[in-house]
């Protein structure tokens, strides 16, 4: 596709982990880029959604916005999740739609694979069995948006490529111990006990595995799907990783030197991830950064802004 006359594109959910490091990637690729914050526009209003696309008339849109949290908070807020997600998709694909926008990049979540799919799980597994029930009422409002796009595709022409991605970590993340995602959980709990001469709590048994991609190698396939993509991709490192391997890399890169504590009662949540990327790759994209390097410079962000981060 390429850029033309510097082509506007969209992003929504501007102000997140994913949100952030696409901007910087876009503007720096030549395109014209609005961020979307969810200060600008509640995408559960259907009537303001309309009329926010209708004013900026993007070419493209890239449509990260969602309400997310890690394996706690999805398991406390199975139905509220699934509301408020169906309602932000539903209403900015509609939204891109009226608006003449000629393509869109969504993000949607490896959580839409059932865990009855065989290793590593396949773009074609995506409608094979339920979500995981842990993730149930986030990953099926994920489904749902991907049964808005393929029909949208085959009546109005709209074209769409579909991000499955799995577990991303990078600055500007949001590092909340409770309800947040594992890694940026981990950091957090990490630094503090680190600074604060106190122990380190890690839920689960440890031995879970998951994939984890930087912010800026995901980034740099987003723009790739927006050029190239068409239908479903998995957006992963196609590595994986334990979660005590993750806690002994943290350990070492912030010389935390205190106890920890496998708070078994906690769940572990899927035990086993992994993913083909083939379908990705062969687009002409591969992550750049090693796991603990961008886990390294992660948690260094996260110290310096341990004030005034995300929570």
């Amino acid at each position: 596709m390429g850029v033309t006359a510097r082509m506007k594109v969209l992003v929504t959910g501007a102000t997140g982990v994913i949100g952030m490091a696409v901007q910087e990637n876009l503007t720096r690729n030549g395109y014209e880029v609005v961020g979307l914050r969810s200060t600008d526009c509640d995408l559960r209003n259907q009537a303001d959604t309309v009329a926010l696309l209708e004013h900026i008339k993007p070419d493209y849109v890239i449509h990260l916005a969602a309400r997310v949290h890690g394996l706690m908070g999805n398991l406390r807020s199975q139905g509220s999740m699934y509301f408020d997600n169906v309602q932000i998709n539903t209403n900015l694909v509609e939204a891109a739609r009226l608006s003449g926008v000629k393509k869109i990049v969504a993000m949607g979540s490896v959580a839409m694979y059932s865990d009855t799919v065989s290793l590593p799980m396949r773009e074609t597994d995506i409608w094979n069995g339920p979500p995981h029930g842990s993730e149930f009422g986030y990953a099926s409002a994920k489904r749902a948006m991907l049964a808005q796009l393929e029909s949208y595709r085959d009546q109005y022409e709209l074209e769409y490529a579909l991000a499955l991605s799995t577990n991303l970590f990078g600055p500007n993340d949001r590092f909340d111990e409770k309800n947040g995602h594992v890694l940026p959980s981990l950091i957090s709990k990490t630094y503090r006990g680190k600074t604060e001469g106190t122990g380190l709590v890690v839920w689960g048994s440890g031995l879970a595995t998951r994939d984890f991609l930087y912010s800026l190698d995901a980034a740099e396939a987003l723009r790739t799907l927006l050029e190239s993509g068409s239908g479903t991709y998995n957006m992963a490192s196609g590595s994986h990783v334990s979660i005590r391997e993750t806690v002994d890399a943290l350990v070492k890169i912030s010389g935390f030197t205190g106890d920890i504590e496998w708070d078994r009662s906690k769940p572990d949540g899927q035990v086993e991830r992994s993913y083909d990327i083939s379908r990705l790759t062969d687009l002409g994209w591969s992550p750049k950064v090693k796991f603990e390097d961008a886990l390294h410079k992660t948690y260094d962000w996260y110290a310096a802004h341990s004030e005034d981060a995300r929570r």
